[in-house]
């Protein structure tokens, strides 16, 4: 029986008090494309229900069809919706919802190519269509672009002989004929050597193609089409799917990308940045501004909103975006350049640069805050002072009071880094383990030779990067041990943030204690912090490890008042760290050795170079 039911009288199967409704994964994908094609064409097919009492109905088939009906019409409407009631119980309505769900296929991407190009013959345009069938503007082109294909490619592909990989490379062949002249090919050495399930996948076509794997189309991209052409270059094939194009002229592509990369360079000179370049072969070598550029409220609502504009897809280029897509991109651009600008400084630009590249598809990236590795101090310096200007400033801009730093500098970082690294090599010299195994007390004497805590970036990567993972293999009290003798309390408490250390008392001490002196100068505070926080055991994030037990740990528990009275490490570390020192003690006067060794050497050039001077 069909009927008409306000949409407010409509359950989802799933509410359904049985459950009808067979899909789960997937709900709630495609619901805007579906209520857009709903909302161009109306309703063509009847939903399919079945009464749930009071006036209500439950959908069995049809429930994606609802939730579009909702985003048009709100949940609440009284629009009435085409129904046929099924009188069935719970398990037949569920039956049609899997039937239904099952056996849902979407058309062949080459009948979509078909009925868009139909539509188009008609007078709709791209536009028209992705709005009216929910789809993006490159989905559109991409199955129009499917004309490039000969008939024969097209039958091929609707028999499975081709997949849409496969059918995506065909269009970089040059006509018709060289795309049947390569099927009939890869066919016959299919019926020659029996390749695989029978099946002919891009990797062939391409192969036969001649498809370049070095792929410069980003290049393309990046200098553009127009440009290229203009200094008589030609694109021999254009790929309609990607950036592979083929071009005549590699080398003059490669030049123009150079030039205007080095054109972007000066125009990041002009505005301040100390060097533009492409990223050094030592890129390890230099630092990085703390400075994370953030938008206003107002930005950032805008953002959102130029983002939806954009849709999800990371890899969406300029050329395949609607006019709206086009403007919106285009304004992104500029919210976030306008971000980048207020965040650094003239004095931040003057103390740091930029590196440039292009990226896969063909845009410019560009780092900011970049420091030299010799003017990493200064750039600090620098960075602290003009990094609550730009705090201030943002704060005025929104009528709020200027915020005070939460983050440590990056020279206090450095240090840290310095003491943890320095307590894992004190951990390893010293672990118990080493006493059982010669083999293993060579082996830790071998690795904390290399372990330089003040250049980490000079050890060999295979220690480097297994630092963390040796740390956790540690004995605890050991490392504990170490790790509380190299953290240098005076020197975190007198450069970090205020709000830093007040978030230190208040998880060593308690919050009250540090609410009742937040008030106070920060010099009071952090002698304050040094005087009461040493003995509680207490390190600030950057020293934390899996062995970390004190406080602002997970599931910490204060210390009764006679052992927190107790000074000192408990023996075990005690005797432990001891060990550890003397475990090293070969290693600094080995090192101590060659030094004095390399002195006379060293005098002797440099007398040899002053005679030398002095002759010439």
């Amino acid at each position: 029986m069909d009927i008409k039911v306000p949409l407010k009288m409509l359950k989802f199967g799933h509410e359904d008090g049985e459950g009808i409704n067979a899909r789960v994964a997937g709900r709630d994908d495609g619901i805007a494309a579906l209520a857009a094609n709903l909302n161009a064409n109306g309703q063509i097919e009847n939903l399919i229900v079945k009464e749930a009492g009071g006036g209500f109905y439950s959908v069995a088939n049809g429930n994606r069809r609802l939730a579009a009906f909702r985003m048009i019409y709100g949940e609440g409407s009284d629009h009435e919706i085409g129904c046929t009631v099924h009188e069935v119980n719970s398990d037949k309505a569920f039956e049609y919802s899997l039937a239904t769900a099952i056996t849902a296929e979407q058309l062949h991407p080459v009948d979509q190519y078909e009925a868009f190009a139909k539509l188009k013959e008609r007078g709709q345009s791209e536009e028209e269509i992705a709005q009216h069938y929910g789809m993006s503007v490159k989905h559109i082109r991409q199955r129009l672009a499917m004309g490039t294909l000969s008939t024969a490619i097209r039958n091929a592909w609707r028999a499975g002989e081709i997949d849409e990989e496969a059918a995506q490379a065909f269009t970089l062949a040059a006509d018709h004929a060289q795309q049947d002249k390569v099927l009939e090919k890869l066919r016959a050495e299919i019926a020659e050597q029996g390749w695989g399930d029978g099946t002919i996948d891009a990797d062939n076509v391409e192969d036969e193609l001649k498809v370049d794997p070095n792929n410069v189309g980003h290049l393309l991209r990046f200098v553009g089409i127009e440009t290229y052409e203009a200094k008589k270059g030609k694109i021999v094939t254009r790929d309609l799917f990607g950036t592979r194009h083929k071009v005549s002229d590699e080398k003059l592509l490669k030049k123009l990308a150079d030039e205007k990369l080095e054109d972007a360079c000066k125009q990041l000179k002009k505005e301040g940045w100390s060097f533009a370049s492409l990223r050094p072969n030592n890129y390890w070598d230099y630092g990085e501004t703390k400075i994370e550029p953030a938008p206003t409220g107002d930005e950032q609502a805008r953002i959102d909103q130029l983002n939806a504009i954009l849709g999800d897809d990371p890899d969406l280029m300029v050329s395949d975006m609607s006019d709206e897509q086009v403007k919106a991109h285009a304004e992104l651009q500029a919210i976030e350049k306008s971000i980048i600008d207020r965040s650094y400084t003239p004095e931040m630009r003057a103390k740091s640069g930029c590196w440039v590249e292009i990226d896969h598809n063909g845009d410019l990236k560009i780092k900011y805050g970049k420091i030299k590795p010799k003017e990493k101090a200064a750039a600090a310096a620098v960075e602290r002072t003009e990094r609550k200007k730009v705090a201030a400033n943002q704060a005025a801009a929104e009528g709020k009071p200027a915020p005070e730093s939460k983050v440590i500098s990056n020279a206090l970082r450095d240090r840290l880094e310095a003491q943890l690294i320095t307590a894992t090599r004190d951990g390893i010299a010293g672990d118990p383990l080493l006493a059982e195994s010669p083999f293993a007390d060579v082996m830790a004497k071998t690795i904390c030779g290399m372990i330089i805590p003040d250049r980490p970036f000079s050890m060999p990567d295979g220690v480097r990067t297994k630092l963390p993972t040796i740390r956790q293999a540690l004995d605890q009290n050991v490392f504990n041990a170490a790790m509380a003798k190299r953290f240098d309390p005076k020197d975190y408490f007198s450069n970090a943030p205020k709000a830093l250390v007040l978030k230190a008392i208040s998880e060593a001490i308690n919050p009250d204690e540090a609410r009742k002196i937040a008030s106070k100068t920060k010099a009071d505070i952090w002698k304050w912090a040094l005087d009461n926080l040493a003995k509680t055991g207490w390190l600030p994030k950057e020293l934390r490890t899996v062995h970390y037990k004190g406080p602002g740990s997970e599931g910490y528990k204060k210390p009764a008042a006679d052992a927190a009275a107790k000074p000192g490490a408990p023996s075990a570390m005690r005797s432990a760290l001891t060990k550890a020192e003397k475990a090293l003690k070969p290693l600094k006067r080995a090192a101590a050795a060659r030094k004095a060794a390399k002195a006379p050497a060293k005098k002797a050039a440099k007398k040899a170079a002053a005679k030398k001077r002095k002759a010439a």
